[in-house]
């Protein structure tokens, strides 16, 4: 195993060079491809000793992982279904609760067949509310209200809110699919070879 503070004496200055080196002319690119060889070799001697380490403890924790893996799924997908029903009941309750209170409201004014706002007042008291909090011997479920997005009509949302996906569209692309406003771009990408 390399003594690590050694590697990082040794590694320094060939990193400080990289760091500052600027490619003007053909001399200036065989240094950065010998710089980057060099870097790349003390990487590829770091990362072979440290997977030494790491290989035999991802092994074992892979294999801890999937033995446990099943139940956790199965809990994982009552949870999300006992979660999601929680919150549909206590979302309509509490959805009923507010057309009640404004129905009740809407009826506070003057006149016959109209209410007192004393009257109205007590009749909304009066309307069934979901529970913000149930309790159990085995635990507590605590609601929060939430914003989430709910899309009514996608073709009225803005196009600057509309995201691209990159990869499906470079697919397409490589695919020789004609696309508007993309394209295709080659670009030299170094690759190095170590000797």
């Amino acid at each position: 195993m390399p003594d690590l503070a050694l590697v990082e004496q040794e590694v320094s200055p060939l990193v400080q060079k990289a760091r500052a080196l600027v490619i003007e002319s053909a001399e200036d690119m065989t240094k950065s491809a010998e710089l980057l060889s060099q870097c790349n070799k003390y990487l590829d001697a770091v990362v072979e000793d440290r997977e030494k380490l790491t290989k035999p403890i991802n092994q074992s924790l892979k294999e801890i992982r999937a033995k446990y893996k099943p139940t956790e799924t199965i809990l994982e997908t009552a949870i999300v279904a006992l979660r999601q029903e929680q919150s549909r009941y206590q979302t309509e309750m509490l959805r009923k609760q507010r057309e009640e209170e404004a129905r009740i409201a809407a009826r506070v004014k003057e006149g016959k067949g109209n209410l007192k706002l004393e009257t109205a007042v007590r009749q909304i008291e009066e309307i069934e509310k979901p529970e913000e909090v149930v309790s159990t011997d085995s635990g507590t479920v605590k609601f929060r209200e939430q914003k989430v997005l709910k899309i009514t009509d996608e073709s009225k949302v803005p196009d600057e809110y509309w995201v691209i996906d990159e990869k499906v569209l470079l697919e397409a692309l490589k695919a020789g699919t004609l696309v508007a406003g993309a394209e295709i771009e080659l670009i030299s990408v170094p690759v190095n070879y170590r000797g």
